[in-house]
């Protein structure tokens, strides 16, 4: 299969990170995976919806060295959700069940056109993406055993014996394969903004007996809170490890030790290389804890039954993907992750009746030979 006229081709940024291109190059060729071509427009639009921005140059070759892989993983994902021949109205009922769905948690129709104008999205450039995503979901899905195949019968089994259950149960203490987790609100009142380390304590202290006074904690974190990742979602931050929560806020490792759900902590400062660079409120928003860590506990083994099949799940996954990845087209070739298996060569023409294998095929007329 020839690649594509050289004119269209773009520059691959090394380790194969990916292609970049200038904005006025939306239209020139960024990938061609299997049949299907793929323009820098279509990728950067992808990101967009990612929430990454690619207004220039820089930016784009931030965004393709970090998401190249992902995008090139995602694709082949979906046309082997297609090539496996699932239902286009099934998938079709999905996209449409989503769209109602958002234009419902936007408010109206309107209001849904205006959050996909944020993204630079149109209403049938979102719908492909959405086929795209339900096509790569059903077929993780049928190659993991989670859900049937096309044919209606599961591709594999998700069966997990007893005796395995107990054998990773033994291996090493429960406390350990299930740590108990943490997800908390967070309100940083930066000593900068405030003007002083004082000012900044003092704003979170009234900060915290406003949200004990009953004041919604993820309003008051949109409104006041320094870290901007986190305050545009209310100050929540991702569930984690108690150890691991303990060791970001070290000050507030005896809070989280023994806080609830609902807690709020005092204030508390947050230094940066030993140095205070303003205050923290938090509030414990989830917590997770093993009750028990008996074997027989019907909870303890539901648990190790899922960890064991989300490890099952994603070895079979990984293992498809290689197999996609070794019988893909990819263009340019330097393209293909650096990690990703290498396509399989083709297999030697068997031989005709008559002809000899190239090994002892005798030289040519003329040529001189080795003996």
């Amino acid at each position: 299969q020839a690649p594509p006229p050289a004119g269209g081709a773009a520059p691959v940024a090394e380790q194969a990170q990916g292609p970049v291109g200038a904005v006025e190059r939306l239209n020139e060729i960024y990938l061609v995976v299997n049949e299907e071509v793929v323009t820098f427009g279509e990728f950067f639009r992808e990101l967009r919806r990612l929430g990454q921005s690619v207004t220039n140059e820089a930016e784009q070759l931030k965004a393709a060295q970090e998401n190249h892989a992902g995008f090139l993983k995602n694709k082949l994902m979906s046309q082997a959700g297609r090539d496996l021949g699932f239902d286009p109205e099934r998938v079709k009922t999905l996209v449409d069940d989503d769209l109602q769905g958002f234009i419902e948690d936007a408010g109206s129709v309107s209001g849904f056109g205006s959050v996909l104008k944020q993204s630079n999205l149109d209403a049938e450039t979102f719908r492909e993406q959405r086929q795209d995503f339900y096509y790569r979901e059903l077929w993780q899905r049928s190659v993991d055993g989670r859900d049937p195949g096309v044919s209606g019968r599961p591709y594999v089994d998700r069966f997990v014996s007893p005796s395995r259950l107990l054998y990773q149960y033994r291996r090493q203490p429960i406390e350990q394969l299930f740590p108990a987790r943490i997800r908390v609100q967070a309100i940083l009142v930066s000593a900068a903004q405030a003007g002083s380390g004082r000012r900044a304590q003092e704003l979170a202290a009234a900060l915290r007996e406003r949200a004990l006074g009953g004041e919604d904690f993820g309003e008051l974190a949109k409104t006041y809170s320094a870290d901007g990742g986190s305050a545009r979602q209310g100050g929540l931050l991702p569930m984690t490890e108690l150890e691991n929560a303990k060791r970001a806020f070290p000050s507030l490792a005896e809070f989280f030790e023994t806080a609830k759900a609902g807690a709020i902590s005092e204030v508390a400062a947050h230094r940066v290389e030993n140095e205070i660079a303003g205050f923290l409120v938090v509030r414990v928003d989830g917590l997770e804890r093993l009750d028990s860590s008996q074997f027989a506990d019907l909870h303890v083994q539901k648990l190790l039954r899922e960890r064991d099949l989300k490890a099952q799940s994603e070895f079979r996954r990984d293992l498809r993907l290689a197999e996609l990845y070794r019988a893909a087209y990819i263009w340019p070739p330097e393209a293909r992750p650096s990690g990703a298996p290498k396509p399989t060569p083709a297999p030697a023409p068997a031989p005709t009746a008559g002809s000899t294998p190239p090994e002892t095929k005798p030289p040519e007329t003329g040529a001189p030979s080795d003996g």
